[in-house]
């Protein structure tokens, strides 16, 4: 396995990257490359590397840890559940500096919705900074702080911190581009509860989804993990996952449940995922943010086989002979950050982004995998429509991020 990554690593251009996988009582750990390329600084067990929207998982348990009703409205209609199932119809929001978790929220005010809350999937930051703000309410502390004091601490989390000051009693993994570090480290404090700041190894990654193999591992209550491991939605973008539940996924590969979460930052990327029929748990770390999710895909595919036996599901293969009628989708679809333009012409179908476009294969059930996977940021996932009362989308998903059809769509 060590040499597998080793050869991973390198032939993905990652600098620098960390693996852990615990089977039962045994946890093994491997690491390769450099933590930081200026300095020649070489990654070791207890580097910690940003790891991006696997922390809001993390979040998610906090707010269960705090005993909050899932059903009380926080948010207008918005309720917690809405929050973590990402069904809260919230834009996904600006990537942008603000200092604070309440000043990320006050820009959601004038940001409007995707769709009512309950009506639906549509992953997003800002829903995730909300349950944010709702523990700093609950705790009187900040999000880092109630973090800290009310999970790293007690679960033994010794190698994760989101706060700087934190991280200079540890090695840090810094993020690199073109082969360069990542300036600044920090693209966003108040992004921090939906994972701008959050810093792991990979062996505390894995330790943290060990806590729903364990029953809560004696920090989470188990009612609480048997909550959050409650599917809550279909995800029509199945490549991207089959469900979801109160803060992380649910895919099923080859009939058995896979639970998990992965994020990315300009600085890092990180996936973890546990399996409770097989006591398994896998965490992958890199500093080199495109890269993360292949080099997790191949680690993956390969632990599940080795250890498990199991395949995880290819990308779908689609038939152009599958029929579906263009004018269904043919239209502009908005976020706050994203506008797509989605054309139809002889049987095709193709969307456009300002930076990036490509042709759209038919997969059947309103699904379409992307001819260039440069257009989905290579996650390997498929876009999906939702389709309204009068037969036509009303949703584009882009994988996890949804955008609402635009009020005049083109023609």
């Amino acid at each position: 396995m060590d040499r597998m990554i080793q050869q991973l690593a390198a032939s993905l251009g990652v600098v620098g990257a960390q693996v852990a996988v615990a089977r039962g009582d045994t946890v093994r750990s491997y690491a390769t490359g450099l933590a930081n390329a200026e300095l020649g600084t070489p990654v070791t067990d207890d580097t910690l590397f940003q790891i991006g929207s696997t922390t809001k998982v993390h979040t998610a348990a906090l707010v269960m840890l705090l005993g909050i009703d899932l059903d009380a409205p926080v948010l207008g209609a918005i309720t917690p559940r809405h929050l973590m199932s990402m069904t809260s119809g919230l834009d996904n929001g600006p990537y942008v500096d603000v200092a604070t978790v309440a000043d990320y929220v006050d820009l959601l005010a004038d940001i409007p919705p995707i769709h009512e809350p309950g009506a639906g999937f549509g992953y997003t930051n800002a829903s995730t900074v909300v349950s944010g703000l709702l523990v700093e309410q609950r705790t009187g502390r900040s999000w880092d702080e109630a973090l800290r004091d009310l999970l790293l601490v007690p679960a033994g989390l010794t190698h994760t911190a989101s706060v700087a000051d934190d991280l200079l009693y540890h090695r840090v993994a810094v993020g690199h581009a073109g082969g360069e570090p990542v300036r600044p480290f920090f693209f966003s404090r108040g992004l921090g509860p939906a994972g701008s700041t959050l810093c792991a190894s990979a062996t505390d990654l894995v330790a943290f989804g060990r806590l729903f193999l364990r029953g809560g591992g004696g920090v989470l209550p188990p009612a609480a993990v048997e909550q959050m491991l409650t599917p809550q939605v279909d995800v029509p973008a199945r490549c991207f996952a089959d469900h979801w539940c109160l803060g992380p996924y649910l895919k099923i590969w080859d009939g058995v449940r896979v639970y998990g979460h992965s994020g990315t930052t300009p600085s890092g990327s990180s996936t973890l995922l546990w399996v409770p029929e097989h006591d398994l748990a896998v965490a992958t770390v890199v500093n080199v943010a495109d890269r993360g999710y292949p080099f997790a895909d191949a680690v993956i595919r390969e632990v599940m086989r080795s250890e498990l036996g199991i395949a995880k599901p290819p990308l779908p293969t689609p038939d152009p002979a599958t029929p579906f009628s263009p004018e269904l989708y043919v239209g502009t679809y908005e976020s706050h950050d994203s506008r797509y333009e989605v054309t139809g012409a002889d049987g095709r179908l193709h969307v456009r982004l300002p930076s990036v476009e490509t042709d759209l294969l038919p997969l059947g059930e309103h699904r379409f995998l992307p001819a260039d996977d440069a257009f989905t940021g290579n996650h390997m996932w498929d876009l999906a429509f939702v389709i309204g009362p009068d037969g036509r989308a009303v949703r584009l998903l882009n994988g996890a991020f949804a955008a609402r059809r635009a009020a005049s769509p083109s023609r």
